[in-house]
């Protein structure tokens, strides 16, 4: 006789759980490490990569919005990297990229022309389809998110009540 897992145990699974190979290691390691030390930089170099940047925006509130990315980048990018809560943290970091293509690149499209917006706009696709692949995959097997998947082994004679 089979139970139904609690629906604790299928949202975990669904949010957490990957059959995602162990070489996923190396796209989320990448993509993670871009968007942290890229929300890092928002704080270090303000009138360039935070602030300043999203005052040329249509954005209101350029220091409010350029430090909420900043701290989304840093956070979102930490748990890719060890594989934790990956799909969750690969939402916002296409939200992310959406924004920055619609609100920093497009101009360069209208503006330069094609071959000078895809020149400009390489990393942004290059995470936005990074952070996608995630969403779909998982955090493979190389990730926190596997360890807390995995099943739970037991002794013999274990009931698996506390």
């Amino acid at each position: 006789m089979t139970s139904t897992p609690p629906a604790t145990a299928t949202l975990r699974m669904r949010l957490l759980g990957t059959t995602a190979p162990k070489s996923v290691v190396l796209i989320r390691f990448v993509v993670g490490w871009i968007f942290l030390t890229e929300g890092v930089q928002k704080f270090l170099f303000p009138g360039e990569l935070g602030p300043g940047r999203f005052a040329k925006t249509p954005l209101p509130a350029p220091e409010f919005f350029a430090y909420l990315d900043g701290v989304f980048e840093i956070a979102c990018g930490a748990l890719l990297i060890v594989g934790l809560l990956t799909r969750l943290a690969a939402i916002p970091m296409i939200v992310d990229m959406l924004g920055a293509q619609i609100l920093t690149k497009v101009t360069i499209l209208t503006h330069q022309g094609f071959w000078s917006y895809m020149h400009e706009s390489r990393v942004e696709w290059a995470q936005l389809f990074g952070s996608v692949f995630l969403l779909i995959v998982g955090a493979g097997a190389f990730s926190l998110d596997a360890v807390l998947t995995a099943p739970r082994r037991t002794s013999p004679g274990d009931t698996g009540t506390p």
